[in-house]
């Protein structure tokens, strides 16, 4: 019996302290203007993909309104795999998304506005995570009224640089050193004989 009560308490002590919290300050994630300004990238969007990774997990959007940031039409978001609370995404779904750049790329938050579109009569289930009585498609025209639509960049292919500087080649360095040498030779000429005259 005594040893009975004492793994009750020992699995009751367990469980109290690997009980996550997943609750947010639901103050600090208001809809407001500063909200809107404190977040780097903001869009709405039907998720296409999602795959695992070691730290991060990734899912991919397509990009219907684009708010606040610079995005392609299709743009990846990360969030935390080792975080006990993470948002669950499945393909296909339509969705509202605040996120901040972390080492380049974005990355979301559990506690922020970003929620799952949930067609529902209930207001609190519509916005799912965050609970206010403004519901996505309100937010949705209250941010473009607040931001406007922003257009959407070229997505960079794996064969471009992404930029247009190139270093030369050994080769090429010797080339434009040659033909350096030769074009202020005859500049120098040219005015040489300028100054003659």
């Amino acid at each position: 019996m005594r040893l009975t009560f004492i793994l009750f308490f020992t699995l009751l002590f367990q469980a109290a302290f690997t009980q996550t919290n997943c609750n947010c300050n639901e103050k600090e994630i208001e809809f407001s203007e500063g909200y809107v300004n404190a977040n780097q990238l903001i869009f709405r969007g039907k998720t296409v993909s999602t795959s695992k990774g070691t730290d991060y997990d990734k899912v991919t959007f397509s990009v219907s309104k684009l708010f606040k940031g610079v995005a392609a039409k299709q743009v990846d978001i990360y969030f935390d795999a080792k975080n006990p609370c993470v948002l669950k995404f499945n393909t296909g779904e339509d969705w509202l998304i605040y996120a901040n750049y972390k080492s380049g790329k974005p990355l979301l938050a559990y506690c922020s506005r970003s929620r799952k579109n949930v067609i529902n009569t209930n207001k609190n289930i519509d916005l799912m995570y965050v609970k206010s009585d403004i519901t996505i498609d309100d937010e949705t025209e209250k941010l473009s009224e607040l931001c406007g639509l922003k257009p959407f960049t070229n997505p960079i292919s794996e064969n471009e640089d992404g930029h247009n500087n190139i270093i030369p080649t050994g080769s090429q360095r010797i080339l434009l050193i040659i033909f350096s040498v030769i074009g202020f030779a005859l500049i120098y000429f040219v005015l040489n004989k300028v100054m003659k005259k």
